[in-house]
């Protein structure tokens, strides 16, 4: 897995991810209405996992060009800000566009909430994939 993943083109999972989050943010209807009852709130999760996601996305194409050596604090804390910056940004641009879909404050506390997470579980992921590969080398 690890070789698979440092093969990559660089920042391939960042730009994934990113392109993910625009078309299902962005767009008017990116998914088609189903009949399924879901708890209230559930658009804050779902914000939390995709901003979760991209900082996470950020500090594993970070460190695998690096051959997960070089992660730090700061590192992590740049993919925090990114991804909540990133998450603020698509919430005034929904509430610029005027396609059905509003600026809420909420949401991006969920980003920001989701982007702190995925930076905490990234970090642990991270460094066992590191202690994975020192173990194969």
């Amino acid at each position: 897995m690890i070789k698979f993943l440092i093969r990559l083109p660089a920042w391939v999972l960042t730009g994934i991810i990113v392109t993910l989050i625009a078309y299902l943010t962005l767009v008017p209807r990116p998914l088609p209405d189903v009949d399924i009852k879901l708890f209230p709130g559930v658009d804050k999760v779902v914000h939390a996992i995709m901003f979760g996601a991209l900082s996470g996305a950020i500090l594993l194409d970070w460190s695998r060009r690096r051959s997960f050596k070089s992660l730090t604090l700061m590192i992590g804390g740049i993919a925090f800000v990114v991804s909540s910056l990133a998450g603020g940004l698509i919430e005034l641009l929904q509430g610029a566009m005027g396609l059905g879909r509003g600026c809420d404050q909420w949401d991006f506390a969920a980003d920001c909430v989701g982007a702190f997470i995925g930076v905490s579980v990234s970090y642990f992921l991270i460094k066992f994939l590191k202690a994975r590969s020192d173990c194969h080398s």
